[in-house]
């Protein structure tokens, strides 16, 4: 049991922390499972980053999770709701049910042809470069980040 739970709340203190995760889930991109789209691990590790501040439980987290789903994504969740017993498991079979297959080679061949565009900023292009490194860090070294960063940047 996480700290927030423990602490014994009042009413209106158990309102302000309901009010304040509302806020915060705002932040989270629907997701359709659409295309062309935000990849689902992109879009799960930013559940679960919040998720872990928030420190919800599982059931929290499934409900929280069909509520930035829609369209097809949706559909398929609702469908398949009974069988989330756990985040885990929810976790799991969205992953399963949308991530785009791409072979290794592809995941390394587009990891190292990253480049800062030219209104990029050099922060958004860091943040490419460790979104493309959480995809492919079983075969791509810390080094090999550095020079891709290195390299990458405008002059």
């Amino acid at each position: 049991m996480s700290f927030m739970q423990e602490m014994e709340t009042t009413p209106m203190e158990a309102r302000q922390i309901y009010s304040s995760q509302k806020e915060v889930m705002k932040k989270i991109a629907e997701f359709s499972g659409e295309a062309d789209e935000i990849d689902i691990d992109e879009w799960i590790f930013d559940l679960n980053n919040l998720f872990s501040l928030m420190k919800l439980k599982d059931e929290i987290k499934v409900l929280e999770t069909m509520g930035k789903l829609t369209g097809p994504a949706l559909r398929w969740y609702q469908e398949n709701l009974r069988s989330f017993i756990t985040w885990n498991d929810a976790e799991k079979a969205l992953r399963d049910r949308f991530k785009e297959f791409t072979s290794n080679s592809q995941l390394m061949q587009e990891f190292f042809n990253i480049h800062q565009e030219e209104n990029q900023s050099v922060i958004s292009f860091y943040e490419n470069v460790i979104r493309k490194y959480r995809k492919s860090r079983q075969f791509i070294t810390e080094q090999q980040v550095i020079t891709v960063l290195q390299n990458g940047v405008k002059n």
